[in-house]
């Protein structure tokens, strides 16, 4: 393995091993007191993994020639980078956690033009958007933050970017094998 190689396999292990913790954390974390600094905590240490994987994530997929979706994940380490904005020792700030749907949603719709992914998976992105529309609509009109939309929308969000990080160890694996 060269040393080109190990960067690659570097990159792809940071990405799924920070989809995967952002996942992890951001379910135990449901699972706390609602508001409490340990969930607060386990949100804020998910996200930062979230953001740190997003950027591996545009520099892999801009290797394989996706710029499109390399651009995306940019647009993704933002959005996650609003949600942990939003998060303090006190709490959430709903309207700045509501926000995130901003980049987001652009961010899910470009990923149909990475060829690394099924199209099953390009479209199990579109649950969050529908969510996270939702949601931020129901801040705007001056409901609560907290429901089944916004917990689906996350759910669905680190399911989808845990799948991206298992295809992209998977085309990584692929390429070494042709190479």
């Amino acid at each position: 393995m060269g040393a080109n190689d190990f960067e690659n396999k570097s990159l792809v292990s940071i990405i799924l091993c920070g989809f995967l913790t952002n996942l992890l954390f951001g379910w135990v974390g449901f699972f706390l007191e609602q508001g409490s600094s340990g969930q607060l905590l386990l949100y804020q240490v998910g996200n930062a993994c979230a953001i740190s994987a997003s950027v591996m994530a545009a520099r892999y997929t801009g290797i394989r020639g996706q710029q499109v979706a390399a651009s995306a994940y940019i647009l993704l380490g933002i959005t996650h980078g609003i949600s942990l904005a939003a998060l303090s020792r006190e709490g959430i700030h709903v309207e700045k956690e509501a926000t995130m749907a901003m980049p987001m949603i652009p961010a899910l719709a470009f990923m149909f033009w990475c060829r690394l992914y099924p199209l099953w998976l390009k479209f199990l992105g579109l649950i969050p958007c529908i969510c996270f529309a939702i949601v931020f609509i129901d801040v705007h009109l001056g409901d609560t933050l907290l429901g089944w939309t916004l917990y689906s929308g996350y759910a669905t969000l680190q399911i989808t970017e845990l799948f991206w990080g298992i295809y992209l160890y998977a085309d990584w694996k692929k390429a070494l094998s042709v190479n």
